[in-house]
């Protein structure tokens, strides 16, 4: 045997070896777009949240002001009844998204982004959800789109 290496002489490669080697390779391809994929979606929560604390400072900054006027009720109605106030918060949101990681790309596209508010004695609590659609090419072939839903909650203490 050891004579067979030093002479460096090939033998036939089997079928079998062809097919094991093939299907390595695709084990491992899918693989990494399977990590790519999250890799992905760990960005998009992580500019998420980053925005969730702008948000959070804002709501903040507001909640800090009406306080100081005595006048929180007011602050907590503008927060629930205006839709104008509430959308320039998402529309502050969506912005700082775009600003951190683009919301369409060849990989995903970003859609369903809301902002929803809700209030409780002691706080107000946000949650954002979105449905991030990577699209999976693979192989050269392309996949129907893989939807993750993705939910993100936040609070802010108003009563200090």
């Amino acid at each position: 045997m050891l004579k067979k290496a030093t002479r460096n002489e090939r033998g036939d490669m089997s079928f079998f070896t062809i097919f094991v080697i093939l299907a390595v390779i695709m084990l491992m391809s899918f693989l990494l777009l399977f990590a790519s994929i999250k890799i992905n979606c760990i960005n998009i929560r992580n500019a998420a949240k980053m925005e969730l604390n702008n948000i959070s400072a804002r709501i903040y900054a507001d909640t800090f002001h009406s306080q100081r006027e005595a006048n929180l009720n007011s602050y907590m109605a503008d927060l629930h009844l205006s839709s104008a106030y509430q959308a320039a918060l998402r529309a502050d949101f969506i912005n700082g998204m775009e600003e951190r990681i683009p919301l369409s790309t060849d990989s995903y596209t970003l859609s369903n982004i809301n902002l929803a508010f809700h209030q409780y004695s002691d706080r107000i609590e946000y949650e954002v959800t979105c449905d991030a659609a990577f699209r999976i090419r693979m192989f050269g072939e392309l996949f129907p789109p893989v939807t993750q839903h993705i939910t993100l909650t936040g609070s802010h203490h108003t009563k200090y």
